[in-house]
């Protein structure tokens, strides 16, 4: 029975990934979000034995140890899939010289570090996984050859999902000698909040991009993830299954 948890699972992307995972009926999902979800939990209440709800903030160390001590005894297996989906993106049109500088710091605090907190916490129990499958959700902005040509979109968002990827790259790096797999992937662009901002500028100068739905986004996630190899870890993936260019 693979073992999955999504951070951020109380909407869009992360809760897609749930539903998703919920139809194959091998799985055992643990979702888990910043605050009490009603959605999460009438939905845990449907499958009672295939997923449980756990509270988890990743900007709080105490939040995330409380979060592994509950998740320990529903894994005696180990992890074998843990999914880095929580995300924000509070300055999405903003340029660089009008940023909020403490709100940037609070951005990347939450888009860098509590992922790291999130995955050394876990790193235990994915290490005594089967699969042992780490997954950053990133974006396809994080590409240094995308992000130029979509100048002044999402600038700080950018940078975030930049210093995401490094880490699944560069810790990726280590942990494959620990048969840990890494991967940083872009979901596409997804109908949700956090990318609504971006309608005008895609339907002027990308209207062949298409505007997915978080079902189909999380359908193509999961599938990215299962198909994930050692032998490619830490490498940047497009939701169609291709590598994006760093």
């Amino acid at each position: 029975m693979p073992s999955w948890l999504i951070t951020g699972a109380n909407r869009g992307i992360g809760f897609s990934t749930v539903e998703n995972l919920l139809k194959n009926e091998a799985n055992f999902v643990i979702a888990t979000a910043r605050r009490d979800s009603a959605e999460l939990n009438a939905l845990a209440a449907k499958h009672p034995k295939s997923l449980k709800v756990i509270q988890l903030d990743i900007t709080s160390q105490d939040s995330v140890d409380k979060a592994v001590a509950a998740a320990t005894p529903l894994l005696p297996n180990g992890l074998d899939y843990l999914v880095n989906n929580a995300g924000q993106n509070p300055q999405s049109q903003t340029t660089f010289e009008d940023l909020d500088l403490d709100l940037f710091a609070e951005d990347l605090s939450f888009g860098v570090v509590g992922p790291l907190r999130v995955s050394r916490a876990f790193l235990p129990l994915i290490k005594k996984s089967e699969l042992k499958r780490i997954v950053f959700i990133s974006s396809v902005l994080a590409s240094s050859q995308v992000s130029y040509v979509m100048a002044g979109q999402y600038n700080a968002y950018s940078v975030s999902k930049a210093a995401l990827n490094m880490l699944a790259r560069k810790w990726g790096a280590t942990l494959k000698y620990a048969g840990v797999t890494t991967a940083a992937v872009h979901p596409g662009w997804v109908q949700t909040d956090l990318g609504a901002d971006l309608k005008d500028w895609m339907a002027q100068y990308a209207p062949q991009i298409p505007h997915i739905t978080p079902d189909d986004a999380a359908s193509r996630v999961i599938k990215i993830s299962e198909d994930l190899t050692l032998e490619k870890t830490a490498s940047f993936w497009h939701f169609d299954g291709t590598n994006l260019p760093w």
